[in-house]
């Protein structure tokens, strides 16, 4: 995904430790879990059309092969 190790999440979390303050940062961090939260389901939401559209053009595809084989003879029974 983005490889990010623990070593340099240390550093980032301590970075913004000093650079927004204790009092601001679990508000900062609220608001970016929301960004974070909504971005994931914007990306999984295209992810799942896009897979329904492929889904439909299978289907689309199947549809036009049965079209051009013409009706299947029924089965006749096994002995």
């Amino acid at each position: 995904m983005l490889d990010i190790a623990w070593p340099e999440l240390l550093v980032v979390g301590a970075v913004a430790l000093v650079a927004i303050g204790p009092k601001d940062l679990p508000k900062v961090m609220h608001t970016l879990g929301r960004w974070v939260g909504k971005a994931r389901r914007a990306f999984l939401a295209i992810q799942h059309d896009f897979e329904r559209m492929g889904f439909e053009v299978e289907q689309e595809e199947r549809r036009k092969e049965q079209q051009e084989k013409g009706p299947t003879p029924p089965e006749s029974p096994a002995p």
